[in-house]
């Protein structure tokens, strides 16, 4: 069964691993990104240059690999929700991590205007501590 248009825009995001070209196009500039207490650089951010500049160009600072999966994807609405693995491994540490997630993502008129994190922040924090 082919992917509905907005569960298309959300495995596209998945499958740029962060180019920010295909961020662009495929979030809003008002999108607003809520990234759960306890992941790294946890907070909300507002505005497609936020987050940009100060969610993933942070996270790939701390990261040599970080990548985002999301294997089942459900559509309700104007949302969608994608359940998946982040894996990678700690610039600092060497060490790799696997974590589980759940992201719910808003979408208005073909682009993201929200993401809603929940993840197994303990997972990816351990890559992190020396």
């Amino acid at each position: 069964m082919a992917d509905s248009a907005q569960v298309a825009v959300v495995r596209r995001l998945y499958e740029a691993r962060g180019d920010p070209d295909v961020i662009r196009q495929v979030l809003s500039p008002d999108v607003r990104w809520e990234v759960v207490e306890g992941f790294p650089h946890g907070a909300v951010y507002v505005g497609l240059d936020d987050v940009l500049r100060n969610f993933f160009g942070r996270l790939f600072q701390a990261f040599e690999s970080f990548v985002a999966v999301g294997s089942e994807f459900f559509e309700s609405g104007d949302q969608v929700i994608a359940l998946g693995t982040y894996t990678g491994r700690a610039k600092a540490t060497g060490k790799e991590f696997t974590a589980r997630f759940a992201h719910v993502w808003t979408l208005q008129g073909g682009r993201i205007i929200r993401l809603q994190q929940c993840a197994d922040t303990v997972q990816v924090v351990r890559g992190l501590a020396g």
